[in-house]
């Protein structure tokens, strides 16, 4: 599982690659987009509090995260106008979490619950996992600073692609980042090894 920090950067890049942040409509649904990008974490609260467990994690499934985006576009239609375009991005926000988790790893994901279809499962680990929720925990802090140095840039990229900044601005200040990045991309794979 990747880390609530994790998740909510992707649903925060999601909302800044729909909108510019100067648009005061878009910031105000910047919440929505990071609620829906933990959204689907949410049947953890059961066992927390109810110690009922899900079996299926269905909340994990496409069918969830869809339901979920048209849903939450459905309820805000007078505000963005019923635009296809903020459909599109609420799905992508809330479909972030299981891209997010399958690139963690460490367990299979129900993508297609309800579908008779085996979960779907990474071979390889790109990011490292949250970790166990203690502050004392070393490797929480660790992991969290691999995986936002892993992630942020990437968010970054797909934002100015979304943004259509010009490649030679990508170019110059992504050159700096590159080696950085590729430094903790390796480190992440090498912890799954």
């Amino acid at each position: 599982m990747s880390s609530l920090i994790g998740h909510l950067s992707a649903g925060v890049a999601v909302c800044l690659g729909h909108s510019r942040w100067s648009n005061k409509k878009a910031r105000c649904l910047l919440p929505l987009f990071a609620l829906l990008a933990v959204l689907p974490d949410f049947d953890y609260f059961a066992w927390w509090f109810f110690k009922v467990g899900l079996v299926a994690r269905f909340t994990h499934s496409l069918v969830f995260c869809l339901t979920a985006s048209a849903l939450a576009w459905m309820l805000l239609r007078p505000w963005h106008g019923g635009r296809p375009r903020t459909l599109v991005a609420l799905s992508l926000a809330s479909c972030s979490h299981l891209v997010l988790d399958l690139l963690v790893g460490v367990h299979p994901v129900p993508v297609f619950w309800p579908f008779p279809v085996p979960e779907v499962e990474s071979p390889i680990g790109l990011l490292p996992s949250a970790g166990r929720l203690d502050p004392a925990n070393f490797y929480l802090w660790r992991n969290l600073l691999i995986e936002c140095c892993v992630l942020f840039p990437a968010f970054a990229l797909l934002v100015a692609a979304a943004r259509t900044v010009p490649l030679r601005v990508v170019l110059r200040k992504g050159a700096i980042l590159l080696p950085i990045w590729v430094a903790f991309l390796i480190w992440s794979v090498r912890i799954h090894a």
